[in-house]
């Protein structure tokens, strides 16, 4: 087995002598094999070796546990971290996710302290087959159902599985071989946790039925991995063609992604989504794809999509832009200048208010977008900033005629992010002076030579 393991670890993960890994060690026979495994390369090509245990304080054995893997580690002086986490004590709901979120935390905090690259862990092939069957039975999407990677991202570093190619029972012989000490976790013979009930109970049920289902299983998972690296290959050009991501922001084509049939439409649209949950871990699955598709399909324009969590999906008139809407403290303020100040309207957008020719403008903003605007008024002269509300209207022509500042936006099919995005200025008397940053109202366009010139300098910057 030792053959195979050394094999493994120098064709498929190149860990050199120079090489900083943490194992991560539960005690249980997986781990106590790969700790024994790694330990059995040449000083001299052997990597050097961090052990990282968790203490979940799920068991009255936890503590035992702890410190057996603590005084293995010694024997062997390799430095050892230990995890406690508090909240096994009184957690009783989500057990298995919140521990493997506290577990994978404390692993990257190890790595980033030990200045390692890797960090291994135990997984086996039953628990390949285990995990597969669990996602099919929960409904997962196709490329999810293949089991557990070799390799994965955490964080800037990587989780590396070296006995994937082994089985359980080859590892129990091997520790019987070697006299590998281990302790057995009483909990993985609980059927209170999902795993242990396809453990014991639905893959021996199916493999009365085919007793080789555990490498059949496999063989479909690797060949759904390999269609779905074909199909992402194929689909790449249309996805670059289509979809742009910048800043947080999803953008897609959606016209020109209307002229390819159905599945294709569902591919892209399942890229964006997986890519969008890859980045922020947004939760995100097929109720979703089907209210985007339907949303695709439909003629109408300018609508949104809730998908939780402040992100949204918004279609314009050829753009369909999924972005997060960022709670702004300044959505409801209302801002008063007198004349000759100047106000941060948000971290982005500043508006002065001056006397003609008395303009003074922050030096850190000297480089940021400029617009203006001229317009007279009289000698004791305020103006007002606020969000617009409900019933807004602006004058737009000579004849003195308004329009609502609703209407105007879907006039000029002004997207919505931009409108949640604009200020509306007033006079002291309530008229409209400026929709900030699209149209100056007719009021502000006419000079009286008998009053006073005002200048209104909008700065800004543009998300990048």
């Amino acid at each position: 087995m030792y053959q195979e393991f050394e094999k493994i670890i120098q064709s498929e993960y190149q860990l050199m002598p120079q090489t900083h890994i943490v194992v991560g060690v539960s005690g249980g026979v997986d781990s106590m094999v790969l700790l024994h495994l790694l330990c059995q390369i040449p000083k001299d090509q052997r990597p050097v070796i961090y052990v990282a245990h968790i203490n979940h304080q799920l068991r009255a054995e936890s503590e035992v546990e702890q410190l057996f893997v603590e005084s293995y580690a010694k024997k062997y002086q390799i430095p050892c971290f230990v995890g406690i986490w508090d909240e096994g004590k009184t957690v009783d709901t989500n057990v298995e996710q919140q521990a493997r979120t506290f577990r994978y935390t404390f692993f990257d905090k190890v790595m980033q302290e030990t200045n390692s690259t890797y960090l291994l862990t135990a997984h086996h092939k039953d628990d390949a087959v285990e995990t597969i069957l669990m996602r099919w039975i929960q409904g997962s999407q196709l490329r999810k159902l293949v089991g557990i990677e070799k390799k994965r991202s955490l964080g800037v570093n990587q989780v590396i599985r070296p006995l994937l190619s082994f089985s359980k029972k080859e590892l129990y012989e091997y520790a019987k071989e070697k006299n590998i000490p281990y302790h057995e976790d009483s909990s993985n013979l609980s059927d209170n946790y999902f795993r242990n009930r396809i453990r014991h109970h639905i893959r021996p049920m199916l493999e009365i039925e085919n007793p080789n289902f555990g490498n059949g299983i496999l063989r479909l998972s690797q060949e759904i991995s390999n269609q779905r690296q074909v199909i992402d290959e194929l689909l790449q050009p249309l996805i670059e063609l289509l979809v742009s991501y910048q800043n947080n922001t999803w953008q897609l084509d959606y016209i020109s992604l209307k002229k390819h049939n159905l599945a294709i439409q569902s591919e892209v649209i399942r890229y964006i989504l997986t890519d969008i949950q890859e980045k922020t871990s947004l939760v995100v699955g097929y109720e979703h794809m089907n209210q985007l598709q339907k949303l695709i399909s439909n003629d109408k324009p300018n609508q949104q999509l809730l998908l939780g969590n402040n992100w949204i999906v918004e279609k314009n008139y050829d753009i369909l832009t999924i972005y997060q809407k960022k709670k702004s403290l300044n959505e409801y303020t209302v801002f008063d200048l007198a004349k000759n100040q100047g106000v941060f309207l948000s971290n982005n957008q500043w508006l002065g208010f001056f006397e003609l020719g008395k303009e003074v403008i922050p030096n850190e903003l000297i480089n940021w977008h400029l617009k203006e605007m001229i317009y007279t008024h009289g000698k004791h002269h305020t103006i007002r900033v606020r969000k617009r509300e409900a019933g807004d209207r602006f004058v737009y022509n000579y004849k003195g005629q308004t329009k609502k500042v609703s209407r105007y936006f879907i006039d000029e099919k002004i997207p919505t992010k931009l409108r949640d995005l604009s200020w509306l200025v007033f006079d002291e008397k309530g008229y409209l002076l400026w929709l900030l940053p699209f149209r100056e109202s007719y009021l502000s366009i006419h000079h009286e030579t008998d009053k006073i010139q005002y200048k209104l300098v909008y700065l800004y910057q543009r998300d990048e």
